[in-house]
């Protein structure tokens, strides 16, 4: 299979941000993993629509639940541009049309929307409880209850208008680079702060006595946090590394990302049932009473935490 790219100038940059774009054939190796990504975005719609579902409707509201319900919004939203990525490619292969108008780049800046206000949001929810755990007495006055709310709002207006000038300015004069700045500031920049904050949260929580042990909540954050790391990141390298260093420059390499993002985005839902649920009682439970055991109930231990990280520093 021959990949024909020229590495030089704006149309250089945009086309090995693609699949392979031999028409007319469909490589195996690609199809099956094109099938893979759409058959893990299939289960996260379902999954993610569920938690949007429950945490927009049925659950009370609250800080936590608030930051969890935009990601889910943000995770839902990756894996349709996902998702509409890989089947207009599909649908351009088998009908031997032209894969390079205006919806390509429409449903990857969709994409690029979702996926950035995701890890910004990722990258706000444990800068927020680091905050709570090493300024007590500050966060507990000066936290507003719509704090949340405002963060989340700013988080996804800045996003909408860095895509949205990158995908006019890609359409009108060519001009790519927005793209690459976006990926590189997710990679050097927000990666880094949520890594460094959930780790001080980690390390802060292992400081404290028995009593005050970790609440789910925290598990929750932790473990996606993990599954970040593995799965989300490599979309960053790769966008990065691809622009410099020829041997990323590979269709198999750029499905390899989209199959991580779609596994990142999917699980977040896996993680937050498997925490909230009682192992003692699990036919007992449904799924908003578990939603809520991870969501509800952490809000007053995240409380009682922060008043033992108080009482500690005054002695």
């Amino acid at each position: 299979m021959e990949y024909n790219i020229s590495h030089n100038g704006t149309e250089s940059f945009y086309n090995r941000t693609s699949l392979p774009e031999d028409q007319g054939t469909i490589p195996l190796g690609v199809f099956l993993m094109i099938t893979i990504t759409l058959l893990i975005c299939l289960w996260g719609l379902v999954g993610n629509g569920g938690t949007i579902w429950l945490l927009g409707f049925h659950i009370k509201r609250n800080n936590f639940s608030t930051y969890f319900l935009n990601l889910s919004i943000a995770d839902f939203g990756v894996l349709i541009g996902l998702s509409a990525i890989d089947v207009y490619w599909l649908i351009a292969q088998a009908s031997h049309i032209e894969y390079g108008d205006p919806l390509k780049t429409l449903f990857r800046g969709l994409f690029l929307f979702m996926y950035s206000t995701g890890l910004c949001i990722l990258t706000a929810i444990s800068i927020d409880r680091c905050t709570a755990v090493f300024f007590p007495l500050w966060y507990r006055i000066h936290r507003s209850r719509k704090m949340s709310a405002i963060v989340c709002n700013i988080i996804w207006v800045f996003n909408f208008l860095f895509s949205s000038l990158h995908v006019t300015l890609l359409l009108t004069t060519g001009y790519y680079m927005l793209r690459f700045y976006q990926f590189l500031l997710n990679a050097l920049i927000l990666t880094p702060v949520m890594t460094i904050s959930t780790l001080a949260l980690s390390l802060k929580a292992c400081s404290l006595s028995p009593h005050h042990k970790q609440g789910k909540l925290w598990i929750t954050i932790l473990l996606t946090l993990l599954f970040f790391l593995f799965f989300a990141f490599p979309m960053n390298a790769i966008q990065y590394l691809s622009l410099y260093y020829p041997q990323f420059d590979n269709p198999y390499v750029y499905e390899y990302a989209y199959i991580c993002s779609s596994l990142n985005s999917t699980i977040n839902p896996l993680i937050y049932f498997l925490v909230g649920r009682d192992k003692r009682r699990p036919s007992r439970m449904t799924i908003k009473l578990i939603f809520e055991k991870v969501f509800k109930e952490e809000e007053s231990r995240g409380t009682e935490l922060e008043t033992s990280v108080t009482t500690k520093s005054d002695v």
